[in-house]
């Protein structure tokens, strides 16, 4: 099971487009695409096909990232710093929103780890 993280809540990220369907120069229809669907910035398969597309993607590591079995265990467990530093600036970026911190996009990720901390110890 790979998981996947977003930052953009509903992100639909098209693996292959619908295709209409014609019959005697007429349209018919559409053959159904197929669609990864984060539902509240989370998407999760099995298929290694959509895993190696999604991973292939300008905007992996951007706009969505894989989620680790580990990360998901540790996001239960307070971080300290030196955990905190192992994340990119997009995810520090993306548990400070889900912790209620306001940003405003500026911020350094030295910044963010600050912002966490201080969230940590109120």
């Amino acid at each position: 099971m790979a998981k996947f993280n977003s930052h953009i809540k509903s992100l639909r990220i098209v693996l292959k487009p619908a295709v209409p369907t014609f019959e005697g120069g007429m349209k018919v229809g559409d053959v159904a695409g197929k669609y990864a669907q984060f539902v509240d910035g989370q998407f999760e398969t099995n298929d290694e096909e959509v895993i190696a597309k999604l991973e292939s993607l300008p905007t992996f590591g951007v706009d969505f990232w894989k989620a680790s079995d580990e990360q998901q265990q540790e996001s239960n467990e307070p971080e300290v710093d030196g955990d905190l530093q192992k994340h990119t600036k997009k995810e520090l970026q993306a548990m400070a929103e889900e912790k209620g911190i306001e940003l405003d996009g500026s911020e350094t990720k030295d910044r963010l780890i600050e912002l966490l901390q201080e969230k940590q110890e109120n």
